[in-house]
């Protein structure tokens, strides 16, 4: 399953940038870097200024995507611009801003990828 705004809740996040628009505790607000690791509840920035660990619950998060998962032409949810249009990338013909409530990230990451999927499996 490829990479788009309707999947990223269930793809890995690690390698993703990353920003807090919305938090129960206002100073992490405005937080934003790379996700360098994932747990159960939270998420981990590499920011300008160090490292920081984010609870998902409570906070909205918007994720950036670029290139082909970005096409204009994607759903609900996502914020389309042109590359450079904002200041906040830098490479890729385009890119999406997907805001995802971290409520729905709250799992085990290796888990949150198989919920809603029907497989014999289970």
């Amino acid at each position: 399953m490829s990479l788009t705004p309707e999947t990223l809740p269930r793809h890995e996040l690690v390698g993703l940038h990353a920003r807090v628009v919305e938090d129960t505790d206002q100073s992490r607000v405005g937080i934003e870097g790379c996700v360098v690791r994932e747990t159960m509840q939270t998420l981990v920035l590499e920011c300008d200024s160090g490292v920081r660990q984010v609870p998902k619950a409570g906070a909205t998060f918007e994720f950036r995507l670029t290139d082909e998962a970005a096409a204009p032409d994607n759903g609900a949810g996502t914020a389309f611009k042109p590359a450079g249009g904002d200041g906040r990338q830098t490479t890729g013909e385009s890119v999406a801003y997907v805001t995802v409530d971290g409520v729905k990230l709250l799992s085990r990451p290796e888990r949150r990828s198989e919920n809603g999927v029907d497989s014999k499996w289970r």
